[in-house]
This record gives structure tokens, C-alpha cells and sequence, in this order.
């Protein structure tokens, strides 16, 4: 050790003796490069008044910066040779200390770790003045209370919780005919895991195993890890990408021949040693008593670790549920198996959460291939009946198939995402479901849900929090939804979609359709939800051109009287991104302001007394009002705005009021995610603009036309004259059958 110490010293003599001898050539070099430099590049600038400014401007400009930085400098070396060296090395000691350890903890670290630092210099500074003698009470006093007041600043920036939301959480109303979805069904419950039984770190894959599977090469979807996050993952796996092990923790009916329901749950993406498979177990259970199989997928291995991730992880994830899928179907058909016909494998859902939820999506796409589109050299042979996606906060364009987004077709599809998500800050999930569609012969729906304080964390009980601490401290923690809460919700409209979805229970589609309907079960003012079948005759999408008076159909029209504000708009998140949906944004001032739709004859004459007007809506957020110089009515400010819509029958005045029902488009409530401006504002919008799906019967007409003929149907109006002003988002007009 010695020696060493003696050869960096004398290392660092030479080339302190060299710097000695040559740093008034070097800095000549330097002075006599730079400003030819600056000079010449001057050259190139255009400001307008000639070339001779151009160069003066940017010479001038480069002398100023070099002025100012060496009187700066000066300054600061002659305070420094003041200072002791001591002071000097353990404070850049510090310094350094925090920032590495920030490598790790993230910047919140160090925001946190830089006031404790400045607090621990403040009671050091503070117990010099006290042992000081010859100063004054007044001033001993003074400081302390000083140096407890910063302190409680400090702890209070930690410990304050934020401010709760507008909304509430309260239950109303009386529930319909139907069963609660989540309520406990009536099957006993059996749990158990199969796996590769030589999982080193956890016993239920391990040893305890009932079922034991063979390993999987998974290396030819997924970007094998390089270096030291290689050798950590092997350390702590104990195996590598090629030997990967098909675990799973199932739920199933412990009664009963079957076949079952498949249902595959997939977790996202944590810190690879704070496994996450065990965190849906609520889901699990409650749909086990249902009469499902329900699988939660151990992927714990793909997701990260402190040093380093794994390249297309997301296509990992999805080939590897597709094993699972191959199986459970070896085990459907193996006559010795306890599982032997156990499993309905002509009725299969996958539910992911997070980068789970991307996957999902992905795996219905890979299930239809021969080959990987990304690695050809892949051959896939799937093919699974797989009947419904749902994604829990789901991922969006992590892994693109084939380098194209994700679009499904001819699949039941349902999103869920918390407003107060501080992981994926953005409602990712909606772009994928208005990338589902459906052909003309396939009896099928899709569905998204906005939970208002939901989070992202809260859909695994093993989360619950989006970020540990110290990140955690600066959420706005008082907006969030109870755990118990969210996942209520998560449970009640999961659950509701598997029965409309894989046991044809088509009743509980009205629980997506109309929401008020749930309302003795489920809290509905914090929810958005927006729901469209394959049945839905749409008129008016907005995507077909910018011509604001077309519609979607042939033989349509759209025409606006006494608008403030009429334009057609792609919708975004809030970061910024599209939505990839267009809508009509309408705002008015005067109490004759109207949106008409004409109805074309060959869609009206399909009409029958089951027949609804559909339509998505949404109250704009308050500061969209300033932003387009509208008034807002303060009685309406993150509240929701009544406007009448009548669908006018041939021979009926426009402003009959005999035709018109009022509906009160929901609000888009503030979505502060932490507790400070500046950082909200690093994210994008403190809202996002996510529609509420709304239905009318037309049969309503009938109330007050007995004998009315529904073909006769020939407008729809949007009068928005309740209000002052006002202004909202409006898409997806069109006609369907009643969900029920």
C-alpha cells in the first residue's frame, strides 16, 4: 500500500511539475484558437443589418462571457483561499458522495440529500453562535428559532400530504337486477403454483411446487443482457434467459369437472428482487369463486434491476404468456394430469398491469403470427382462443411488432388508468383502445375507464405506491384513492368484463354503457368511462377529413349556429402525445348556440324502440376556458354542465321541448400528481380530456309521440343554451342497439 501511495505521489508531482512549466503556452494556445474561432463563425450568423454587425455582435458577445466568468472566478478563488482545506474536502466529499449515491436513488435523493446537508451545516452554524459568550441572547434566541423554523419547513415539504380532489367517493342510488361483480361467488377456492421447482429464491417455485414445467429459451425475443448486468442477474437468478421457468400461482374452483375459464394475470415492470406475481392475488380469488382459472405469471426475471434492464423485455413478456397458454393446453389433454379438461381453452382472457398491459396487447398479435416479426428467424405456432385483453395502466410503444403500433381487431378489450399515475403519468392505454376495431359479423365491445385518484401502484397489493421514498414524499398523496378502493373498482369492472366477455353475459355490458347504473356499487363520479360496441352505427367520428360540416357516413351533414368556439381537434394526453382520436370542441356565449347532425334516411330507418343515440362528451378543464376567452361560471368550474340534446323527428319544431332531455356532461377534473407547480409542469398539463360515453334511448320520444315512427328521426341537436357559456368536447355520435 506504501509503495503505491509513494507512486501516485510521485505521479502526480510530474505532471503537477509539468503543468507548472506549460500552462502559460497552453493558455496562449487557448487564447489565440477561441477568438479566431468565434471571429470566423460570426461570419455565418444573419441577423439582418450586415455581415460587419454579425461578427461584431457574436465577438462582442464572446468577450462579455469571458469577462464576466473571470471576474467570477477571481472572486470565488480568493473566498476559497480564505476558507480551510478541511471544510474544503469534506464538502466536496459530500457532494460527490450524494450525487453517487443519486446514480442510484434517483434526482429526488439529492434534492432531499442537499437540504439535509445544508440543515446539517445549519445546527452546526448554530451551535457555534451558542457557545459564542460574548454574543447576545437576543441573537442566541434568534438563531435557534431560525434553525427550527428551516427545519420544520424541511420536515413539512416531506411529511405534508397534497390536497384531495374534487370529486367524491360517496355510493347512490339503488342497484340494478343483476349480481354484484364484486362480490364473492360460489365456488370454494384451491390455490397452488407450478413452476420449474429449482427457484432459488422462492420456496412456492421451488420445492413446493405441485406442478413441475420445463424451461423455455426465451433469448431469441428478448436482447440478452451484457455485462455486469448479466453476471447480477445469474447470480441472483441463478439461471439466464435460455433456461427460463414457466411459474405461475393459481387460483381455481376446487368443485366441479369444468372446463374453467383461463384467465392469465401479468404483472409490470419493478425492481427484480421485489417480486410482483403475488400482488394480484385479490384479482385471483375473487374470480376463482366465479368458476375461473386464474393464473398470476411469475415474470419477475424480465423486469429490472438497479443495473440495467433487458431490450424488448415486452415481447418477452408476451411470447412467454403464450408458453403458459401451450401449458396449460398440454395439460388440458394429458389424460393422467389432474388438470385433464379442466381448462376451456375456447375461452381464454389475459390482463396485464403495467408493462404487463403492453404485453397483453402484444401477445394477441404474436398469438396470429408464424413467425416473430422482429427476429424471423422465430417460428411461432399458438393460435389460442383468446377472447379478451384487458390492461391495467397498460405500457404503450415499448415493443412495437414489426416496428407498427399495436392494433387489434375482433377482440374484447378493456383499459383502466388512475388519474394520479406517477409512473405512466399518461392514460397510454387510450391509444390502443381506439386502435381496436371490429368487423361487421363479430359481436364484440370495448371499454376505458379513468379512475379519478386512482394510481398506479394500487392495482397490485404488493405496490401500492407508484415510487418508494424518497420520490413518495412528493406525490400529492391526499388526491389518491384508498388501496381498498381502487382495487374495489379494479375487481367490480374486471370482473363484470369476463362475464360479458367469456360467459356471454351480455347484461353486464350496460355497466360499461351507463355508469350510473353501478352507482349503489362503485363510487361513479370519479369515473370516465367510455364503452363502444361492435354494433355502434357511428355518424360523426371526426376522422374522416377536416371539412367540419361532414360526417362520417354518406349522405350527412353538421352545421353550427351561434358557436364561440367550433373546430375539429385531435385529442391529447398529458404529455402532449395524441390520442390518436379526433373530437369537436364547441363553446358558446349565447343561449341560441346549437350542433346539429343530420341523420341519413338508410340509418333511421333501422331505428327500433331499442335503439340509442350514443355519444362521448366531456366538460373541458377550467383552463381551456381562458385559453379560448370564455367566462366560466363558477358554479360549473370542475363541475358538470347541462346541455339538452333532442333528436327531431320530421314535422317537429327544433325547439320543441317535448323532444329534448338534459344531460349533464362530467367534468374534467384538475389532476395535480405532486405537490408543486414546477414539477407538474415538467410532466405536461395538470388534466387530461378523457370522454364519459353517454346513452339516450329513443324511445323517449314515445313519452310524448305514442304513435311516433322512429325512421322519422331526422336531426340530432345539441342545444347548448343552459348556461352563459360554456365549453365541451364531443365524438362518437352514432346509434346502437341497448346493451343489456
Amino acid at each position: 500500500m506504501m509503495k503505491l501511495y509513494i507512486a501516485i505521489n510521485k505521479l502526480l508531482q510530474i505532471i503537477i511539475s509539468f503543468f507548472t512549466n506549460s500552462w502559460v503556452a497552453i493558455t496562449k494556445g487557448m487564447l489565440l484558437y477561441v477568438p479566431i474561432f468565434i471571429f470566423i463563425m460570426g461570419y455565418f450568423l444573419v441577423l439582418g443589418v450586415g455581415k460587419w454587425f454579425d461578427i461584431l455582435f457574436i465577438s462582442v458577445l464572446g468577450i462579455i462571457g469571458f469577462v464576466t466568468s473571470y471576474i467570477i472566478i477571481r472572486i470565488i478563488l480568493l473566498m476559497v483561499k480564505k476558507i480551510p482545506y478541511t471544510f474544503i474536502y469534506i464538502t466536496v466529499g459530500l457532494l460527490t458522495a450524494i450525487y453517487m449515491v443519486g446514480l442510484y436513488l434517483g434526482p429526488y435523493f439529492r434534492y432531499l440529500a442537499y437540504m439535509v446537508l445544508l440543515l446539517g451545516a445549519i445546527i452546526g452554524f448554530t451551535i457555534s453562535i451558542l457557545r459564542i459568550k460574548n454574543i447576545s441572547v437576543l441573537w442566541k434566541v434568534s438563531t435557534v428559532l431560525f434553525t427550527i423554523t428551516i427545519h420544520a419547513i424541511v420536515i413539512g415539504i416531506v411529511i405534508t400530504p397534497g390536497e384531495r380532489g374534487e370529486w367524491n367517493v360517496e355510493l347512490i342510488g339503488d342497484p340494478p337486477n343483476l349480481v354484484n361483480p364484486a362480490e364473492t361467488g360460489q365456488y370454494t377456492i384451491q390455490y397452488f403454483t407450478y413452476g420449474s421447482g429449482n427457484d432459488n429464491r422462492r420456496d412456492e417455485f421451488g420445492d413446493n411446487v405441485t406442478y413441475e414445467t420445463s424451461t423455455v429459451n426465451i433469448s431469441p425475443v428478448t436482447v440478452t443482457p451484457k455485462g455486469i448486468n448479466s453476471f447480477y442477474r445469474k447470480w441472483y437468478w441463478g439461471f439466464e434467459l435460455n433456461s427460463a421457468p414457466l411459474n405461475g400461482r393459481v387460483w381455481m374452483p376446487k368443485e366441479g369437472d369444468g372446463p374453467h375459464p383461463l384467465v392469465l394475470i401479468v404483472h409490470g415492470n419493478h425492481n427484480m428482487v421485489e417480486h410482483s406475481d403475488r400482488g394480484y392475488s385479490y384479482l385471483g380469488e375473487l374470480l376463482a369463486s366465479k368458476g375461473y382459472i386464474a393464473v398470476s405469471v411469475d415474470q419477475n426475471f424480465l423486469n429490472s434491476s438497479k443495473f440495467g434492464h433487458i431490450g424488448w423485455d415486452n415481447a418477452g413478456r408476451a411470447w412467454l404468456l403464450l408458453k403458459h397458454l401451450e401449458q396449460w393446453a398440454k395439460w388440458n389433454v394429458q389424460m393422467d394430469h389432474d388438470l385433464y379438461r379442466k381448462v376451456d381453452m375456447n375461452n381464454i382472457a389475459l390482463i396485464g398491469h403495467s408493462r404487463g398491459g403492453e404485453a397483453v396487447s402484444i401477445a394477441a398479435v404474436l398469438n396470429e403470427l408464424e413467425r416473430f416479426p422482429n427476429n424471423a428467424r422465430v417460428k411461432m405456432d399458438f393460435d389460442f382462443s383468446i377472447r379478451a385483453l384487458i390492461g391495467l395502466s397498460p405500457g404503450e410503444g415499448r415493443f412495437n411488432p414489426g416496428d407498427e403500433p399495436i392494433s387489434l381487431e375482433n377482440i374484447n378489450y378493456l383499459t383502466i388508468q388512475g388519474s394520479h399515475d406517477t409512473d405512466h403519468t399518461s392514460y397510454h392505454g387510450i391509444k390502443t383502445f381506439n386502435r381496436v376495431t371490429f368487423t361487421e359479423n363479430y359481436d364484440g365491445f370495448k371499454s376505458s375507464i379513468y379512475i379519478y385518484g386512482g394510481n398506479h401502484g394500487q392495482f397490485n397489493k404488493d405496490w401500492i405506491v407508484d415510487r418508494s421514498p424518497p420520490y413518495s414524499w412528493f406525490i400529492n398523496r391526499s388526491a389518491l384513492l384508498s388501496p381498498e378502493m381502487q382495487q374495489h373498482i379494479t375487481k367490480f369492472y374486471v370482473t363484470a368484463f369476463l362475464e360479458a366477455s367469456l360467459k356471454e353475459k351480455d347484461e353486464y355490458r350496460e355497466l360499461f354503457s351507463n355508469k350510473e347504473i353501478s352507482s349503489a356499487w362503485v363510487p361513479t363520479d370519479p369515473l370516465r368511462i367510455q364503452f363502444e360496441d361492435s354494433d355502434f352505427q357511428a355518424i360523426a367520428t371526426f376522422e374522416e377529413d377536416v371539412d367540419v360540416t361532414t360526417v362520417t357516413v354518406p349522405n350527412g351533414k353538421i352545421d353550427g349556429r351561434s358557436l364561440r368556439v367550433w373546430r375539429e381537434v385531435g385529442l391529447t394526453l398529458r404529455n402532449g402525445d395524441l390520442q390518436h382520436n379526433r373530437a369537436v370542441k364547441l363553446g358558446w356565449l349565447k343561449s341560441s348556440s346549437r350542433y346539429i347532425i343530420n341523420v341519413p334516411e338508410d340509418i333511421s330507418n333501422t331505428f327500433t324502440d331499442q335503439t340509442v343515440l350514443r355519444f362521448d362528451a366531456v366538460h373541458a378543464h377550467e383552463s381551456r376556458y381562458t385559453f379560448r376567452g370564455l367566462p366560466i361560471d363558477e358554479q360549473y368550474r370542475q363541475k358538470s354542465i347541462p346541455i339538452k340534446v333532442s333528436m327531431k323527428p320530421k314535422g317537429i319544431h327544433q325547439y320543441d321541448a317535448r323532444i329534448e332531455k338534459t344531460i349533464h356532461i362530467e367534468p374534467t377534473f384538475t389532476s395535480d400528481l405532486y405537490r408543486w407547480d414546477w414539477r407538474n409542469e415538467k410532466i405536461g398539463t395538470n388534466y387530461e380530456h378523457i370522454l364519459q360515453t353517454y346513452e339516450i334511448p329513443i324511445s323517449y320520444l314515445q313519452e310524448e309521440f305514442p304513435n311516433i315512427a322512429f325512421d322519422s328521426i331526422h336531426e340530432i341537436v345539441f342545444s347548448l343554451n343552459e348556461t352563459d357559456s360554456g365549453l365541451i368536447i364531443l365524438d362518437n355520435i352514432g346509434f346502437a342497439e341497448k346493451a343489456h
